[in-house]
């Protein structure tokens, strides 16, 4: 990663051995947790000490038939919570633990599931042991260093700083959290204004919908509606996967698809190969865990044979058409 000429330019191969290279008269760092590393690759110095801060939550069978969530408040102050998750599900979290390893691997540690163990089964009837953990994930937050004792103490702002001593500008986000992207993404547009000629006119992302998410007045349910009755050989839990997942763009791959044939078949559990095609074509998903894990939640479903199946179909030399 250098400049040349007033230009960006970045070598990389993917994971296929292809190497690929692309040139740009800016660059943003949006790289969240790996910031720094990015800005060591581009031999940039950084304008702030990061703290990556790991939070992990638990998933276990359903434990109340409701849609409410709870928040729960633990002897040492932390809050946190238990939502329903996947309709068979409760989601259990989260963790505030300083991370100092490979952002390759993270995961939640045996210390992290015992504490949110202890912590439901303060609350539940019926005690939450690990032996009835199903499934973990973890992710790991870019804070910004701000001498705090405490991971949960550390700030969760973020800060934009723009370089552009060498004619091509390099924008870096330090911080930020998913729940704030979109001033996030506003304030860094503004402030490559001035650089990129391109970025002109009035702001329009504030009210756009979405991908697949243009839905009526009324919400999904006139979505779930349509689904269900231009599909019925679909179960009721598909179409709330398929709306919630896709939203209306999902008629691009269901077509006028009266039974699984049409689909291209179904693998398991509601998963059909016009989805997984949609997926591979339009999402770019490569392996069974981007399948079943990064672009939905089915592996809590999924057995081994079922696993296997989908790895079949992948390993197929084109993706199927989609229906009619």
């Amino acid at each position: 990663m250098r400049v040349e000429e007033g230009h960006w330019v970045v070598e990389a191969r993917d994971d296929r051995g292809r190497a690929y290279r692309f040139t740009g008269k800016s660059l943003v760092n949006a790289a969240g947790p790996a910031v720094l590393d990015l800005l060591a690759r581009a031999s940039a110095p950084p304008d702030h000490r990061m703290r990556l801060v790991r939070g992990s939550h638990i998933v276990v069978r359903r434990k109340f038939e409701h849609a409410y969530a709870y928040f729960f408040q633990l002897p040492d102050g932390r809050i946190f919570f238990a939502i329903p998750y996947e309709r068979d599900f409760t989601l259990i979290g989260t963790t505030d633990q300083d991370h100092d390893g490979s952002l390759a691997e993270v995961r939640a540690s045996d210390a992290e599931i015992a504490y949110l163990c202890e912590g439901a089964s303060e609350y539940f009837r019926a005690p939450v042991a690990p032996a009835d953990v199903v499934w973990t994930y973890s992710g790991v937050r870019p804070l910004i260093e701000d001498g705090s004792g405490r991971p949960e103490a550390a700030t969760r702002g973020y800060r934009i700083d723009l370089d552009s001593d060498e004619g091509a500008p390099l924008l870096t986000i330090y911080g930020g959290k998913i729940t704030s992207y979109r001033h996030v993404a506003e304030a860094a547009v503004d402030a490559l204004a001035d650089h990129v000629p391109a970025i002109t006119g009035r702001r329009w992302t504030a009210g756009a919908a979405l991908p697949g998410g243009d839905f009526p007045t009324d919400g999904a349910a006139t979505i779930e509606a349509e689904y269900r009755r231009a599909h019925p050989f679909l179960p009721a839990a598909t179409v709330d996967r398929i709306v919630k997942a896709y939203g209306t763009d999902a008629r691009a791959w269901l077509g006028g698809a009266k039974d699984w044939d049409a689909l291209g078949g179904e693998i398991a559990h509601g998963l059909s190969a016009a989805e997984v095609n949609w997926m591979m074509m339009r999402e770019w998903a490569r392996t069974t865990d981007d399948i079943l894990w990064r672009r939905s939640k089915l592996g809590l479903l999924f057995g081994k044979e079922d696993v296997e199946k989908l790895a079949v179909l992948l390993d197929a030399k084109h993706p199927l058409p989609l229906p009619e």
